[in-house]
């Protein structure tokens, strides 16, 4: 999910299904997602409302896609992946139930670094993508309902779509790419889907996919954090993917002279351009990270990414503290005894 606005729109009273609006989190082209709040008896939750724009709900084929992926997230259950509690598709809305998280996308913390002249702590940086290899590996062995494997790959690993709260947890999220085993909806021929500097090169050849395909956008994302420099970013999206195809992939120490050495081997394995020679799975390249990090001093590697969103966000923190009052105070309020609010679809 995306990080919270830093200019929260004033709170309007409405409901979809049983939940209360609070306010608008972020928008995107299939859907908008909103603050919202529930109870059922005593038990009061807020949540990330992903609902599905209103031009949108008659499309049967974006329908299709939008039930694909939340079936696919509700049962996703993983400390590093965002969780979804429900999944509603009716004649008057659609949306998806998630987890509220505060904090921001590693894009931002990436973003925000280089704006700053910094770059992430080479620690820092194999910690975050060890746990997203714990998510990926825990993605990929997932199994159907009746135990066969579901060969799930993600397609779309890059920093946009890792989620670093302010206590230090780290989360993917956005499988709504996700390419599964028996998905009812398929990618047209010639439809390359995913950002363009993190797709690997199987998936510009349109070859079929595997879990080494998810390693590589993560190796990607990891050679950003420690250079602080895009590796196939190009101006022109033709040159990009001419980039990740055949470009140049430096060293990560020619940009960073003081990354580890013992990291170097591990970004190089894991951006290797022929898969067969890269790491066969998440699990292996997760291994070689938390190697990594238990030869340096024993340290509380997630205290330390909250201490890094802090000296870098101190700002946006007081403001989604001051966003989630809102909500706390509709879930209070939902606590009550009395009629409930009046039912509303205006603006969705």
């Amino acid at each position: 999910m995306a990080s919270p606005p830093s200019r929260p729109t004033p709170y309007r009273p409405t409901r979809i299904g049983r939940y209360e609006i609070v306010s608008k989190i972020a928008g995107g082209g299939m859907a908008t997602v909103y603050l919202a709040c529930t109870s059922e008896g005593s038990i009061a939750r807020t949540v990330a409302l992903k609902i599905i724009r209103q031009d949108l709900r008659r499309d049967p084929e974006i329908l299709r896609m939008f039930v694909d992926e939340g079936d696919l997230l509700q049962r996703l259950v993983h400390p590093n992946v965002v969780r979804t509690y429900e999944v509603d598709v009716a004649d008057e809305h659609a949306f998806i139930a998630m987890e509220l998280l505060l904090g921001t996308t590693l894009a931002a913390v990436w973003d925000t670094c280089v704006a700053r002249t910094l770059r992430i702590h080479p620690e820092i940086a194999a910690f975050i993508c060890a746990r997203i290899t714990d998510a990926l590996e825990y993605a990929h062995e997932f199994k159907s309902q009746e135990g066969e494997p579901l060969h799930l790959v993600h397609r779309d690993v890059n920093p946009t779509n890792v989620f670093l709260t302010w206590n230090g947890e780290i989360k993917l999220f956005d499988f709504g790419l996700a390419r599964v085993l028996g998905r009812s909806t398929k990618s047209a021929p010639g439809i390359v889907k995913g950002k363009l500097p993190y797709l690997s090169p199987e998936q510009i050849m349109q070859l079929p996919l595997d879990r080494r395909s998810d390693v590589f956008g993560l190796g990607t994302t990891l050679w950003e954090m420690l250079t602080g420099r895009r590796l196939f970013r190009r101006d022109d999206d033709a040159d990009t993917l001419r980039a990740v195809q055949r470009g140049n992939i430096p060293d990560v120490r020619e940009h960073a002279p003081d990354v580890p050495a013992a990291l170097v081997p591990i970004v190089t394995r894991a951006l290797e351009r022929n898969r067969e020679h890269r790491y066969p799975s998440a699990r292996a390249f997760g291994a070689d990270l938390d190697a990594f990090l238990a030869q340096r001093q024993a340290d509380n590697f997630a205290a330390r990414v909250s201490a890094l969103l802090d000296a870098l966000f101190p700002e946006e923190k007081k403001r989604q503290s001051a966003w989630i009052k809102p909500a706390l105070f509709a879930v209070r309020r939902s606590l009550t005894p009395g009629p409930p609010p009046a039912s509303s679809k205006k603006g969705f």
